[in-house]
């Protein structure tokens, strides 16, 4: 594991850990039964994911898809719970839940000291969902975006995007220019 911080608290199952959850006044990550305390984000952090959140859930009114924040969970099929910084479901069986398991794209926006988790980890994990068709991190000091797309054959697709270039989310029909996600940053 690449983790440097120890764990709030070990050997949950994923049901206690959203008990735990529930009750906590911080938020946590849940990988193998373990919880470890969220890194909080940075104002750069907030706005590029706030940009791409704010025109994706403009898009999807009135559809099958909803765009969610860092405040819903990403539960994986092998019960690791994330809470990723943008992500999208469509056709969600569980429109309520507070627990997401089937989004389509995901976004996270890198930082010092969650990068090497996002990178590995937490895309090791995110490729288990099947539903899953891009996972996508964002730099936080230039416009430089990593795209990874699932291909027909389940493997996956790398694309650098660099400035003046633009971030598609397919599965959504979602195209910003990064011009627009990092404008004033």
């Amino acid at each position: 594991m690449s983790r440097q911080e120890p764990p709030v608290k070990t050997d949950l199952g994923f049901e206690a850990f959203l008990e735990f959850e529930m009750m906590s006044q911080e938020r946590h990550e849940f990988v193998d039964r373990q919880l470890f305390l969220m890194a909080g984000g940075t104002p750069k952090h907030n706005r590029i994911a706030g940009r791409i959140y704010a025109q994706a859930l403009t898009l999807t009114e009135n559809t099958a898809c909803q765009v969610y924040m860092s405040d819903v969970l990403i539960r994986t099929p092998n019960e690791i719970g994330y809470y990723p910084d943008v992500f999208s479901v469509c056709n969600d069986e569980e429109p309520d839940s507070r627990v997401k398991r089937k989004p389509c794209f995901i976004i996270e926006v890198l930082s010092e000291s969650t990068e090497a988790i996002d990178r590995g980890e937490k895309f090791r994990n995110y490729q288990k969902i099947p539903d899953l068709q891009t996972y996508v991190l964002l730099d936080q000091t230039e416009p430089r975006v990593e795209m990874f797309s699932r291909q027909m054959d389940g493997s996956w697709r790398f694309e650098m995007i660099e400035t003046g270039g633009m971030l598609k989310l397919p599965c959504i029909k979602l195209e910003i220019p990064l011009a627009e996600i990092y404008a004033g940053l």
